[in-house]
């Protein structure tokens, strides 16, 4: 799952920019992953690859998401702010 994980975070999807913090590890412990990709630095729209352990090996779940130019996001309460895709 690692290596998939891994592999996506350094192989990015067209001009889009990680936003992954680190590579994950390779530890049995870990069985699933989260890749995300935006298109500009503080965008909240992107690409996430949600990367996981199976018993025949590995599977790979892709979701875009996409805002249209009239799209806002609320503020969030005392400050808060919003991830990147693939941050939560």
């Amino acid at each position: 799952m690692s290596e998939t994980a891994n592999w996506l975070r350094e192989n990015p999807t067209g001009a889009l920019i990680s936003t992954a913090v680190g590579p994950v590890p390779d530890d049995p412990a870990f069985q699933s992953a989260v890749v995300g990709y935006i298109p500009a630095d503080g965008a909240q729209e992107g690409i996430v690859y949600t990367v996981k352990k199976t018993p025949d090996g590995v599977a790979v779940r892709a979701e875009a998401a996409a805002h249209t130019a009239a799209a806002a996001c609320p503020d969030l309460p005392d400050g808060g702010v919003l991830g990147a895709p693939g941050q939560g």
